[in-house]
This record gives structure tokens, C-alpha cells and sequence, in this order.
């Protein structure tokens, strides 16, 4: 922004205040839920596009699913992190017992898999424990599925001053894919 009857160059450095609510909301919290059903579908398959898998061994797509375990894990935690000021007071409760869950998966994550070497072959043998990793995963999308109404009270998804028009809404997002 250049000074008027400056060179255009020169930036001014007036004394407005600095809003930096659009970027907050969309690096720090729109972004982690994008991430958060990327993680969860790589969780799920190993793979976040049907055919990917295709030159990937059985221990890489195991390696894989167990990293988006981890990564849903953390992005959940860190969108919990960076929302936790905007939440209403009646919300307070639900998102530390969702912080008090999230905290309690993390001690097992460790335990989701297990790394060993085949005596023979010496190769590396990577095994899920299935039930626990199944188990961890469905909690997890609980609170994913749950945070998202105090976020939205708080006016975080959807801001609380406009009227949601589900039809224009609907025609917008198939318009845009």
C-alpha cells in the first residue's frame, strides 16, 4: 500500500489496527480440517486416492495408515489448541473432555504397532494391531465430528450474523466440483 505523494514503493505504516482473523481462521483452523479428513482417509486405507496403493508393499501401506493414525491424532490436538480462546463458556466442558481424550489416545499410539526383524530373511516385519488401532481411529473421529459444533457456536465455521441460505450453499458446492 503506498503513501499518497509518496514513491510507490514505500509502504505506509498508518494506525490501523491489524485484523488477521481471515488468515487465522483459514491457516489455523480451516486448513487443520481439510488436513484432519486427509489424515482420517490415509488412516483408513494407507492411500488418499484409489490406485496409489498400486506400487506401495503390504509394510508401507501399514506404515502409512499408522502415520495418518499419528497425524489425526496431532492435527485434532493442534485445531483444538488453536480454537480453545473463541469457544463459548457453555462449551468449555465438552472440548476439554474432547483435549482430555485426545491426550489419553496419545499414550497408546505407541502401542498401535509394532516393529520386528524376521530372523531369516532379516526383513523388517511391520504388524498393526488392528483392534487397538480401530479403536483409537473411532474415537478420534468422534471428537473430529464432535468439535465441530462448538466451533461453529463460537462462529468459526459459519458466522452467527448471517442467515445460512442451505440452497445457495448447496448449488456452491456443486458449482465448485
Amino acid at each position: 500500500m503506498a503513501k499518497s505523494g509518496g514513491s510507490s514503493d514505500s509502504i505506509s505504516l498508518g494506525t490501523e489496527n491489524w485484523n488477521v482473523a481471515e488468515g487465522y481462521t483459514k491457516l489455523k483452523i480451516l486448513r487443520q480440517l481439510i488436513l484432519l479428513d486427509k489424515w482420517e482417509i490415509i488412516a483408513q486405507f494407507g492411500t488418499e486416492e484409489i490406485g496409489e496403493d498400486t506400487m506401495m508393499s503390504d509394510a508401507d501401506i501399514k506404515k502409512r495408515r499408522v502415520e495418518g493414525l499419528e497425524r489425526f491424532h496431532s492435527i485434532l490436538k493442534q485445531l483444538i489448541g488453536n480454537t480453545k480462546f473463541a469457544y463459548k463458556k457453555d462449551d468449555h466442558k465438552i472440548v476439554d473432555k474432547y483435549s482430555e481424550r485426545i491426550k489419553s489416545v496419545g499414550d497408546f499410539l505407541p502401542k498401535v504397532y509394532s516393529v520386528k526383524e524376521d530372523a531369516v530373511t532379516h526383513e523388517e516385519i511391520f504388524t498393526i494391531n488392528e483392534v487397538l488401532f480401530k479403536k483409537i481411529l473411532e474415537i478420534l473421529q468422534d471428537i473430529k465430528e464432535g468439535i465441530n459444533t462448538p466451533l461453529n457456536n463460537s462462529s468459526l465455521i459459519f458466522r452467527s450474523s448471517e442467515e445460512m441460505d442451505l440452497d445457495k450453499l448447496m448449488n456452491d458446492i456443486v458449482e465448485s466440483g
